[in-house]
C-alpha cells in the first residue's frame, strides 16, 4: 500500500499546471461525500489535474477532518474561506464575489463545484480507463477500486477501533451481507421489503447467515421473524430507530465519531462478504459496488451498478 500511495503521490504531485481543491464533507452524509472524492480523483488523474482536500470543517469531523479517521493520501488545502466550495453547480455561483476573488488569486485551482458534473459523467460508466503507474487498466468500477485501496487507510486510534467491534461479534468465515437501509431513505426512494433481499441472496448462494447493516433495529427484528432459519449478525443497537442525516449532525462530536467507527467496521465486514445485497441508489451500496468484486454484489433496485 506504501508503494501504490507514492506513487500516486508521485503522478498526482506532477500536475502543477492545474488544480482542484475538493471540499469534504461539504453537505451530505459520509458515503455520498466519499464517493463522490473518489470520482474526483479518477477524473483529475485522468485530466492531468492535481487533487487537494479541503476537510477541515467537514460534518463528519471531530477535531481535523478526514485525519481524525483516515490517514493522509493527497496535500490538504488550507486557504482560507472555503464555504464558496460547495459541491453542486449553479449557474450564479460564477458569479459569486468570492468565486471571482478566489480566481483572481488562485487561477489554475478550481472549486468542487466548478468539475462537479464532469466527473458525475454517466458516460464514464462506459469507459475504460488506463494509468499504469497506479495498476488501472479497467471500467469505472475496477479504476475507483484501486482508489478505495489507496484511500481507505485508518490512523492507528480507527483501526485498532473498528477491529475490536469487528472481533467482538464472532462472525463466521462465511456470510451474507446486505445493507437494508430505512430513516430518511425514504425522502428519495420506495424501500423494499425484506424478502426482496433475501430471494436475490438465494440466487445467488446458499448460505443462511447474514451480517445486517441497518439504521433501525426493527429492520433485524423483521428479518428475524420472517426467517427463523437465517443466524443474523449485526452492529446495530436496539436503540436505533433510523437514520436522519439533519438529525444526526445535532448530536455531541464523540457520539458522531463513535457512529462512524461503527458504519466503518460494517462497511469493512461487509466488503468480505461472500455476496451483498444492497441498494445501489443508496452511497453504500455504490461505495461497496466500487470496492467489492463486482461479481459479488447485488442490488435490488438496479440491475447494474452506476454512479448514484
Amino acid at each position: 500500500m506504501d508503494t501504490l500511495l507514492e506513487k500516486y503521490t508521485q503522478l498526482n504531485d506532477s500536475f502543477i499546471k492545474r488544480k482542484l481543491t475538493y471540499h469534504l464533507g461539504v453537505e451530505a452524509g459520509f458515503f455520498s461525500e466519499y464517493n463522490n472524492m473518489i470520482l474526483a480523483m479518477l477524473y483529475c488523474l485522468e485530466n492531468k489535474i492535481q487533487f487537494k482536500l479541503y476537510s477541515k470543517d467537514a460534518n463528519f469531523r471531530h477535531d481535523k477532518g478526514w485525519k481524525d479517521y483516515f490517514l493522509p493520501f493527497c496535500q490538504e488545502d488550507n486557504f482560507a474561506y472555503q464555504r464558496h466550495n460547495q459541491r453542486v453547480p449553479v449557474p450564479s455561483k460564477k458569479n459569486d464575489p468570492r468565486v471571482i476573488l478566489h480566481h483572481i488569486f488562485r487561477p489554475n485551482t478550481f472549486l468542487t463545484f466548478e468539475l462537479w458534473d464532469a466527473f458525475r459523467d454517466r458516460n464514464r460508466e462506459k469507459q475504460y480507463f488506463h494509468i499504469p503507474e497506479l495498476g488501472i487498466d479497467g471500467n469505472l468500477q475496477e479504476a475507483c477500486q484501486v482508489l478505495i485501496q489507496l484511500t481507505w487507510r485508518y490512523n492507528e486510534v480507527i483501526k485498532n477501533a473498528t477491529e475490536k467491534m469487528i472481533a467482538s461479534l464472532k462472525l463466521p468465515k462465511k456470510y451474507i451481507g446486505f445493507h437494508i437501509r430505512s430513516g430518511d431513505k425514504i425522502k428519495e426512494i420506495e424501500l423494499f421489503n425484506i424478502s426482496q433481499y433475501v430471494e436475490k441472496a438465494k440466487l445467488h448462494s446458499h448460505l443462511k447467515t447474514a451480517f445486517i447493516l441497518t439504521d433501525d433495529y426493527r429492520i433485524v427484528e423483521s428479518f428475524q421473524n420472517q426467517f427463523k432459519e437465517w443466524n443474523i449478525y449485526t452492529l446495530c443497537g436496539q436503540e436505533e430507530k433510523g437514520y436522519f442525516f439533519d438529525d444526526f449532525l445535532k448530536n455531541d462530536k464523540e457520539t458522531i465519531k463513535n457512529a462512524y467507527i461503527k458504519l466503518f467496521a460494517s462497511v469493512d465486514i461487509l466488503s468480505k462478504a461472500e455476496v451483498f445485497v444492497g441498494t445501489f441508489t443508496s452511497n453504500p451500496g455504490m461505495f461497496l459496488g466500487m470496492r467489492m468484486n463486482p461479481s459479488k454484489v447485488y442490488g435490488i433496485d438496479l440491475e447494474q451498478w452506476q454512479i448514484w
